[in-house]
């Protein structure tokens, strides 16, 4: 067990710098110079020109402006934006809850209704509430996030005209007030391939042999489901549920633009916009590791979940 999760976490960190030295060289194959980005595309003297350089540390080799830049994250000094000559850190520190909220929010949202409803549609397989709801999931799964999001602003003008849908914020109340629909809008849109996979997994324990003895022996339907089934069925899900948080981070970035959010995803727009570069690098990077760590951990509970899986590891070691 220990060696498995050593191996997870050894290439959670290769695939992690790998990734941080290609952001880093992407982003500077831009023919567009910095120095430009920060004086504001106004004519100076050479002199200005270079102490600016040396200001952001642009006049040191690449393989050295990489090292002060991952130096700086791990320390806390994000560096400087271009545009507004503010702490990277403080101006993604400030929209960081919005976004947080939107994929925590939307991610338990889908969560919390898909696995029930794919459980219940397995007990109810090939009856008519079962093709009613995976019809109405469908639906609901072919409309993109920020359509999804317009329909509910529509709705709501016409229901309930008063209530406060977009916008920002100045209290907690107010936090969800603004977040709750955004993140019914990405929730609506990616429950439909959890419910599915909860609904086939459970579907073929059901049928299985196991099931029918368990049955046969008299145990309530509700201990077989949830002790037995579930627990064998979860691990497919969990890979979906990886996915869907990484849909969610992409689905944010148009959802906080429709409903006026202040978010990370409209900051990495209007930074990209502006080639605003310690913005992007950083929120890429960013982004990257949450990514990569709600990978790496989900690959964990697989083996902690499914012995299986750590006998697998131990016969490929």
């Amino acid at each position: 067990m220990k060696k498995t999760i050593a191996k997870k976490v050894a290439e959670y960190l290769l695939t992690l710098i790998v990734v941080s030295v290609l952001i880093f060289v992407l982003i500077r194959l831009s023919r567009i110079d910095p120095v430009a980005v920060i004086l504001g595309g106004k004519n100076t003297s050479a002199d200005v020109v270079a102490n600016t350089r040396a200001s952001f540390n642009l006049d040191k080799p690449l393989p050295v402006q990489y090292w002060l830049w991952i130096k700086g994250l791990l320390t806390g000094n994000w560096g400087i934006d271009y545009k507004y000559q503010q702490p990277v850190m403080s101006l993604i520190g400030s929209r960081v809850p919005v976004t947080a909220g939107l994929v925590i929010g939307g991610t338990i949202l889908s969560l919390g209704v898909s696995i029930p409803l794919g459980v219940y549609t397995a007990l109810k397989k090939n009856t008519w509430v079962d093709t009613l709801i995976s019809t109405i999931s469908l639906v609901a799964a072919a409309i993109p996030p920020f359509v999804m999001s317009v329909v509910i602003i529509l709705i709501l003008a016409k229901v309930a005209p008063s209530f406060p849908i977009t916008g920002t914020y100045n209290s907690i109340g107010e936090y969800f007030t603004r977040i709750i629909f955004p993140c019914i809008a990405m929730a609506l849109v990616r429950m439909t391939l959890t419910m599915r996979v909860t609904r086939s997994g459970m579907s073929a324990q059901l049928e299985s042999n196991y099931v029918q003895t368990l049955m046969a022996k008299g145990l309530p339907t509700s201990k077989i489901v949830f002790k037995h089934c579930l627990k064998n069925a979860i691990i497919p899900v969990l890979s979906v549920v990886g996915i869907q948080v990484g849909g969610m981070i992409v689905g944010a970035v148009l959802v906080e633009s429709i409903f006026s959010l202040s978010g990370v995803g409209s900051l990495l727009i209007d930074a990209v916009k502006a080639s605003n570069y310690p913005i992007v690098q950083d929120v890429v990077l960013i982004l990257v590791v949450i990514y990569l760590t709600i990978s790496t951990i989900i690959d964990i509970l697989y083996c902690v979940i499914d012995p299986r899986i750590r006998l697998g590891a131990k016969e490929a070691d």
